[in-house]
């Protein structure tokens, strides 16, 4: 099974996106969910949430608040849906990825998709760093995602 380990804030959308916007919540630049369904559809990857605003979302949707709808109903408009989210067991994302990864060993390939700087020395061939002032996931990133994802690296 092929993983899109994501982060929200800063790849599925930037301050700018927010702002002229007006946003509540999260705030989801559909053009940025629209990249991330070209990595899906190229790959056949799963989404598990690693963003802090994970604790809002659960597998169960009646269990999802008001924030965690808005994340489905953003991925809905793609057709995607959300797998799994990493446990809270630290605030190092990196181990909160790695938990996942050994109670997941189904997980074959992934990526990890963040605006923060990950690092560890098990997973940096598998980090993608959106820059959110250029708004976040950009066709570079969806690009080196695929590849990483299908074993192009």
């Amino acid at each position: 099974m092929k993983i899109i380990f994501l982060d929200i804030d800063g790849v599925l959308n930037c301050d700018r996106f927010i702002i002229k916007n007006k946003c509540r919540g999260i705030g989801i630049d559909p053009e940025r969910v629209a990249l991330l369904a070209e990595i899906v559809r190229a790959s056949g990857a799963k989404i598990v949430l690693t963003t802090s605003w994970r604790s809002h979302w659960s597998e169960n949707p009646e269990e999802c608040d008001a924030m965690g709808r808005e994340i489905n109903e953003a991925f809905a408009a793609q057709g995607l849906t959300v797998y799994s989210k990493t446990p809270r067991i630290s605030y190092v994302r990196e181990e909160e990825i790695l938990a996942w990864l050994d109670e997941n060993p189904e997980a074959t390939r992934f990526v990890i998709i963040d605006d923060m700087y990950l690092q560890h020395e098990h997973l940096d061939a598998y980090i993608i760093r959106t820059i959110p002032f250029r708004g976040g996931l950009c066709e570079e990133d969806v690009m080196e995602a695929i590849k990483i994802l299908n074993g192009r690296v």
